[in-house]
């Protein structure tokens, strides 16, 4: 049988006219239309405080998108290791690879004289004279008060055909170090430039006195016997001077031009190719090896593979361009010869000879308009040249484009 318990009375439960959520809701409102309205009376005041507060807020937020952004920095490279292969190279005669190596670490050593001075002659033997002037300049602003310095940069605008110039700035070189020996034989070449041989001769005497054993004066003593056609004296001056500084590639070459110009081609190319197998890319070297291959032993391909690496590296240098077009027009490419004769004018030869086998090859292909464009400016050069050269070669070409040419004046 089942019991049932009556239920515990409870009463009777009353529902909220307001419940709590709604009573929280209402309450939101009011206290935000009570801000709106605070806002809306002082937003005079208030507008700058907001704005404020905004501009910081992005002010991050650039702020952490730029750090974000910045690239993890890189550490410096050491410069010893790379100086110390340079310095290999430079020893070696491998001007080349030496001066590259040392501009690779130039902004690493802005201070490192030795650096740019070293640049700025293995310019020079490159034949970038500009750029030897520009790395002689930066020399001198790694330490104005150092006398090589100063002699370096005269000697790189002697070499730019600006003697004037270089005379004042080795005259300073030796102002501040009175000395030098290679500022005192850079003055001899300075004095030579200028036509005043005797006073280079007085420079060297004091020099070779001093410093007999002066590499730079022994050979500027030897130019001086060059220039005065004694060939058999500045052939013994310039192998001494190779001789105390066999790292300097110029000075062999002075040697081969000499035994080429006496016919001694087998030592000249002797002397050429040491200069290339140390310095594989010097533009003296393989001007002077394509010109014997061209004109004393007939073997233009030969010469073809010199002087296109002469050009391709150096492509500012008119000589092997104009060798070039030599050996081309050995081989009947007259057109590529004409191109590379042109070129060598474009780059500012003043040679006749230039002129002469740029307008004749124009013959040869026909073009009589543009060869007398060249043949005419040549034998003016020609006739203002000491002595005069390719007066006789220039004259006798033009008559066939210009039969009524006798000889006559064309300046």
């Amino acid at each position: 049988m089942q019991i049932r318990t009556p239920k515990k009375y409870q009463g009777v439960q009353r529902r909220n006219v307001i419940g709590c959520r709604r009573l929280s809701f209402y309450l939101l409102m009011l206290a935000l239309i009570g801000l709106g309205i605070a806002i809306a009376l002082n937003r005079a005041t208030l507008a700058p405080i907001v704005q404020n507060a905004v501009y910081d807020f992005i002010g991050q937020l650039e702020d952490t998108a730029a750090t974000m952004a910045v690239p993890e920095p890189t550490p410096t490279v050491d410069p010893r290791n790379s100086l110390v292969e340079a310095n290999n190279y430079w020893l070696s005669g491998a001007l080349g690879e030496a001066t590259d190596l040392y501009i690779d670490i130039a902004d690493s050593m802005p201070n490192s004289v030795e650096v740019f001075r070293r640049i700025a002659i293995g310019k020079i033997n490159e034949s970038r004279y500009d750029e030897a002037v520009n790395y002689g300049e930066r020399a001198i602003n790694a330490d104005p008060f150092d006398a090589e310095a100063w002699a370096v940069y005269a000697w790189a605008l002697d070499w730019d055909k600006r003697a004037t110039e270089a005379l004042a700035n080795v005259l300073h070189a030796l102002e501040l170090a009175p000395d030098s020996s290679r500022a005192r034989a850079y003055l001899a070449e300075v004095y030579s430039s200028l036509g005043q041989a005797q006073r280079a001769e007085l420079a060297l005497d004091d020099l070779l006195e001093a410093d007999p054993d002066s590499a730079e004066g022994i050979r500027a003593r030897g130019l001086l016997k060059w220039n005065r056609n004694d060939f058999s004296g500045a052939l013994d001056d310039f192998k001494t001077a190779y001789s105390l500084a066999d790292n300097m590639s110029f000075i062999a070459i002075d040697i081969a031009i000499i035994e080429k110009d006496l016919g001694n081609y087998a030592t000249a190319q002797e002397f050429l190719l040491q200069v290339v197998d140390a310095d594989p890319y010097n533009p003296h070297a393989l001007f002077r090896l394509g010109e014997i291959a061209v004109s004393f032993e007939g073997n233009p391909a030969q010469a073809m593979r010199h002087l296109q690496d002469c050009v391709d590296l150096n492509p500012d240098y008119l000589y092997c361009h104009f060798m070039l077009g030599r050996a081309q027009e050995r081989l009947g490419s007259i057109e590529d010869a004409a191109a590379s004769f042109e070129r060598a004018i474009e780059l500012g030869s003043d040679n006749p000879q230039h002129y002469y086998w740029a307008g004749y090859s124009q013959i040869l292909l026909g073009n009589c308009a543009r060869a007398l464009a060249y043949l005419e400016p040549g034998l003016r050069l020609a006739r203002q040249s000491v002595p005069p050269r390719f007066v006789a070669d220039i004259e006798a070409v033009i008559p066939d484009c210009d039969p009524a040419f006798l000889g006559r004046d064309t300046g």
